[in-house]
């Protein structure tokens, strides 16, 4: 670590190293369900495509103007770390009554943040990065949102 400083930044410290055995003994008990990252990655289309109605039916209670449609997307898992291994997956796509970019920066402002993606003059919203305890708060960052 004196020759190279970089290191001793980039070293495992113990809070690391216990967060890597909790995350290693769970794998061994088979309780994968139990990490965040991989309990999003297991969800079924269907799944997804069930929450995603449901978002919408209650959107569309307190949202007039927006439409708001299921759609599909392929998404890719993890930043970089499986760069070939796609699923398929259902997307929220919101075409707003205002600019779709200033729509965004309502999301990206509201409390939590919403952040998702925009194409096609869309705002799009991945459901494999939304857990489904979060679902009422996305309907409520957008009900928030299009009101504004």
């Amino acid at each position: 670590m004196k020759r190279e400083p970089l290191f001793r930044a980039l070293r495992c410290d113990k809070l690391c190293l216990v967060a890597l055995q909790a995350t290693v003994d769970l794998q061994l008990n088979q309780r994968t369900a139990d990490i965040p990252a991989l309990a999003l990655l297991q969800v079924s289309e269907d799944a997804l495509r069930t929450r995603a109605a449901a978002i919408c039916d209650e959107l569309s209670k307190t949202c007039s103007g927006l439409q708001i449609v299921i759609g599909r997307s392929t998404a890719k898992a993890g930043g970089g770390t499986l760069p070939k291994s796609t699923m398929s997956s259902v997307t929220i796509e919101i075409v707003p009554n205002c600019s779709v970019v200033a729509f965004a920066a309502r999301l990206r402002n509201s409390t939590p943040p919403l952040i998702g993606y925009i194409a096609n003059d869309r705002f799009k919203l991945d459901l494999h990065t939304i857990f489904p305890r979060q679902d009422d708060l996305v309907i409520q960052a957008i009900s928030a949102a299009c009101r504004k």
